[in-house]
């Protein structure tokens, strides 16, 4: 999705005009004299036919707060677009849910509102449960604009395997805890079952390096990097390609392709590793991981029992406490009764909850206190309120559990996230802008040779120094010359 262009006379047009509305409680307008409407968009996947019954369930139980809500779901694929007519229209708007990738260029453009006032004021809530640390991620300049969800903040990498061959060969997952363990798996799978693909990445776009191996903060877009998972004192950013690191890693791959452990046809197949392996055809894909995702694989398997064991520690970065979250925008008519709102998305599980699964009894009932399920005679097709996208919705960790996934899994997901390693440039966003081109130039080349030396399929000795040779031609030394100077300036205020 490409961010629109919005211009900046009526940007700056809309921010003078709309200042003097930020003032007013209201009803949905300026009124004082009712509950104050916020209009809050989000995106969705599927048809939310029950929005105005979950609407009015909410209202009611908001009368107390002084609060209305008016849900705006839009399809995922014209959010963005709809999201920036709405703000260039002057469309009353008061809560959004932006996207990591375009959160500094709405910033830029002037579309978000700063926040750090209203988090004193009205948002205490929102401050306490994302702490100093996660707001750093929609921090641009001293100034708040955006507040992340709270969900899996942290990221780790390993394989997910099918249970019944890892059991029947005695490969225990807790046995599994480096790379180098993953080769005698492979081998031993591969020598048993010949007919059974053995590995491939979870996604169909992204080779094994991004879903295995990464050990670096990649600062938003992986050309000019900060190893060691940003932990180094001094901050160095590198051309991750030109190291020895990287080349190590594409020499794995090539000798697990060559030894037949990758599926040959890697870099044009167009099936992700999970729904090969519901397929039939393969043992295991690599993957990005977290707290469930075994049984979130399994369920994507068709039913497949899947196991997980991650070979890096969890750890966190901008990019990955930013890829969502929250911000009030210039359009917003009430700021003051919209954080209040805000808040409550952080520290009200009954908020979140209705927004989440809907209206209990029609849309979800409960098996305890902490595991939902359909309702006899309701099923993912006839749920009016079927949006499944927990994870959006403020403190995610406040909502049930679906049915299938641990009970627990909130508490592990917050021990994963309290335990994950951060990155010292957490918070870090890099502006693109002043080497655009170099940008475009470089991705287009990554795009010719990533996924072949990723996948093992070429040969390192000849393709691994065109490739970096073409990266340097094409000006990732002016990006990463241009990252760091961003980031020292970034580092001295921080």
């Amino acid at each position: 999705m490409k961010l629109n262009q919005v211009s900046g006379f009526i940007l700056t047009a809309l921010i003078v005009t709309l200042g003097g509305c930020n003032k007013g409680a209201a009803t949905g307008d300026s009124s004082s004299n009712g509950p104050y409407k916020v209009t809050m968009t989000f995106f969705s996947t599927t048809t939310l036919s029950d929005i105005p019954l979950v609407e009015a369930a909410i209202n009611e139980y908001l009368k107390e707060k002084n609060l209305e809500v008016e849900l705006l779901a839009n399809n995922i694929s014209a959010y963005q677009d709809q999201v920036n007519l709405m703000i260039s229209g002057g469309e009353k708007l008061d809560i959004v849910e932006y996207l990591g990738s375009t959160f500094s260029n709405d910033v830029a453009q002037g579309k978000f509102l700063p926040l750090n006032d209203l988090l004193k004021t009205h948002g205490a809530g929102v401050a306490s449960a994302l702490g100093d640390e996660y707001l750093k991620a929609g921090t641009i300049d001293g100034k708040v604009y955006g507040t992340p969800s709270i969900r899996d903040m942290a990221v780790n990498y390993g394989i997910c395997m099918r249970k019944d061959i890892a059991d029947k060969y005695g490969i225990k997952p807790e046995d599994i805890t480096t790379v180098d363990d993953l080769t005698a798996v492979f081998a031993k799978v591969h020598a048993a079952e010949p007919g059974l693909y053995i590995t491939f990445a979870q996604g169909n776009t992204s080779g094994i390096i991004p879903e295995l191996l990464i050990n670096w903060d990649g600062l938003g877009n992986d050309y000019g990097v900060l190893m060691n998972y940003g932990q180094d004192d001094e901050l160095n950013v590198v051309n991750v390609f030109a190291t020895k690191e990287y080349e190590n890693m594409v020499r794995l791959v090539r000798d697990w392709y060559q030894k037949g452990y990758i599926i040959p046809d890697a870099s044009t197949n167009n099936q992700t590793g999970v729904t090969l392996v519901g397929a039939g055809q393969l043992f295991s894909f690599v993957s990005r991981l977290k707290p469930g995702f075994d049984m979130q694989s399994t369920r994507g398997a068709g039913g497949v029992r899947m196991v997980t064991a991650a070979t890096s520690p969890p750890f966190t970065t901008t990019t990955q406490v930013g890829v969502q979250g929250w911000a009030i925008p210039i359009t917003c008519k009430n700021p003051e009764k919209t954080m209040e709102f805000l808040n409550l998305l952080y520290t009200d599980p009954v908020l979140v909850n209705f927004i989440a699964w809907g209206i209990e009894g029609k849309h979800y009932v409960k098996l305890n206190d902490r595991v939902i399920t359909y309702p006899d005679g309701v099923n993912a097709a006839n749920n009016g309120y079927n949006l499944n996208l927990t994870w959006m919705f403020g403190n995610s960790l406040l909502a049930y559990v679906w049915e299938g996934n641990a009970p627990d899994i909130n508490d592990q997901m917050i021990s994963f996230n309290r335990n994950a390693i951060v990155s010292k440039a957490l918070g870090f966003q890099f502006n693109a802008a002043p080497v655009r081109n170099a940008v475009t130039a470089v991705t287009n080349v990554a795009a010719e040779y990533r996924l072949g030396l990723e996948f093992g399929m070429v040969d390192v000795d000849v393709m691994l120094p065109r490739f970096i040779k073409a990266l340097e031609d094409a000006g990732i030394n002016e990006i990463v010359a241009e990252k760091q100077r961003q980031l020292d300036a970034w580092r001295a205020q921080n």
